[in-house]
């Protein structure tokens, strides 16, 4: 289904303007272990990393200050870095390609797969009023949202 066609068919969508903070990349050298780390985007300072594997899923996700419905990126670990593969939220809106992936719905939600976009890292601005979650895999909640800095720029990606 596109997703213009899903529009004519989903009523009453809050208009939202989003710009999705998104990706990871890297490898460590042959024979270490990767790890996910979260660091702030200026002064490199690890507030928390995990072992991650190739193929692993990564999620980012944030309640919308607009729509205040969760949002959640999903992220394919690659050998070569990271690629959004899935994006779910409750309200399509404004400023939200109409041309990349297969928009579905699924228990009332808008969820877009097969994007296949790549990206460095996960980049993002952190607040401590969108309870941001981070997740490996089943574990989706890695971090206490509170534990990193308020009105910072955070990033995930590989090492």
């Amino acid at each position: 289904m596109t997703r213009r066609r899903l529009l004519t068919g989903v009523g009453g969508a809050a208009a939202v303007v989003i710009t999705a903070p998104s990706a990871l990349a890297g490898l460590t050298a042959c024979g270490s272990e990767r790890q996910l780390i979260c660091r702030h985007q200026r002064t490199q300072e690890v507030y928390a990393s995990w072992p991650v594997e190739t193929g692993a899923v990564v999620t980012h996700s944030w309640v919308h200050s607009i729509e205040r419905s969760r949002w959640t990126d999903s992220y394919r670990v690659e050998a070569d870095g990271l690629l959004l593969v899935r994006t779910e939220f409750q309200e399509y809106g404004a400023g939200m390609p109409l041309d990349e992936g297969v928009v579905t719905l699924e228990d009332g939600r808008v969820v877009i797969t097969e994007i296949d976009r790549p990206f460095e890292a996960i980049r993002w601005i952190h607040s401590h009023r969108v309870d941001y979650r981070i997740g490996i895999d089943e574990n989706t909640d890695l971090l206490d949202p509170l534990q990193l800095p308020d009105n910072e720029p955070v990033e995930l990606r590989p090492a």
